[in-house]
């Protein structure tokens, strides 16, 4: 298994290093690695987030993740004993979403059409507790589901915005489900 994770790796390091930007990065832990490339005028940065858990958030040049109005980051959702797919985890989700913010507006938005065939189904969340405004990305995998997430503090700014945000979500290549 660690062989076929390195060609892969191998595999994707020789794609990546053809592009034009190559600001992109393997996030990986023991049930997932998959690859996201941040859009153009955005920072993927490795850093800013783990103290959160969050091991690649996004946001614009000249922003930063702690002080960004909009932003976005990668996280993975493992699925634990009852949920066994997408569509069980958006369900969680949102429940949990609503329990927090009971006045909270849910939008299905259109889905997006990934390279590998996959398909993500976005969910856009607005008026919470916080005044937020979001779209979360869920692309289902064999072990859990790959949450992308772009979250702004100002609604004009986030549909600026929602363009990179679909570019995020093209850009992710899945690598392994069994990594370790």
């Amino acid at each position: 298994m660690k062989l076929k994770f390195l060609a892969l790796l191998l595999l994707f390091i020789a794609n990546i290093s053809f592009a034009q930007d190559n600001n992109s990065g393997i996030i990986y832990g023991e049930n997932h690695a998959y690859s996201l490339t941040a859009p153009k005028g955005w920072v993927l940065d490795n850093e800013s987030g783990v103290d959160q858990g969050i091991h690649a958030v996004f946001y614009p040049v000249g922003s930063s993740w702690a002080n960004g109005t909009t932003v976005m980051y990668a996280n993975f959702a493992t699925y634990v004993k009852g949920q066994n797919n997408v569509d069980e985890l958006i369900s969680y989700d949102t429940s949990k979403f609503r329990e927090q913010s009971p006045d909270l507006k849910i939008v299905l938005q259109k889905d997006i059409a990934l390279k590998d065939g996959k398909i993500a189904k976005v969910l856009s969340f607005s008026n919470d507790k916080d005044d937020n405004t979001e779209a979360v990305a869920y692309i289902p995998g064999a072990t859990g589901t790959v949450l992308i997430i772009i979250t702004s503090r100002d609604k004009d700014e986030y549909e600026k915005y929602y363009p990179k945000f679909e570019e995020l979500i093209k850009s992710y290549f899945w690598i392994a489900d069994k990594f370790k």
